[in-house]
C-alpha cells in the first residue's frame, strides 16, 4: 500500500458523522466503491504531543484523501484502519453505503 500523498491531492478533513456522505461523494462510482479506493491511516501528533493515527480513505483516481476525524486519534495504524473498516461495514449493513470485500476487508 502506498501512503505517499500526491502533491496536488485534495486532502479533506471529514468529521466521523459525515462519513457516509463523504464516502458517497468521493469513493463510490456508479453504485459501487471505486476499484482503487484504499483504507489507510495517516500519522498525526495528538494533543499530548504523542504520535497517533487518524483513519483515512484514499481514492487515487480522483487524487483525494479523506482524513476521518473520530472522537480520538488511534494509538496504532492498524487500529485506525480497522475502526474505519468497521464503520463502513456497519453503514453498508444498514444500506447507507456500498463497499466491496477488498475495500473493507
Amino acid at each position: 500500500m502506498n501512503h505517499v500523498i500526491p502533491a496536488a491531492a485534495l486532502v479533506l478533513p471529514v468529521p466521523v458523522h459525515d462519513l457516509a456522505a463523504a464516502w458517497l461523494q468521493h469513493a463510490e462510482r456508479h453504485g459501487a466503491a471505486a476499484p482503487d479506493t484504499e483504507l489507510l491511516a495517516v500519522p498525526i501528533i495528538d494533543r499530548n504531543n504523542n504520535p497517533a493515527w487518524r483513519p483515512a480513505i484514499r481514492v487515487p483516481s480522483t487524487r483525494t484523501l479523506l482524513v476521518i476525524h473520530t472522537a480520538r486519534p488511534h494509538a496504532t495504524e492498524a487500529a485506525a484502519t480497522q475502526c474505519l473498516a468497521d464503520l463502513l461495514l456497519a453503514m453498508a449493513r444498514d444500506g447507507s453505503v456500498r463497499v466491496t470485500q477488498g475495500v473493507a476487508a
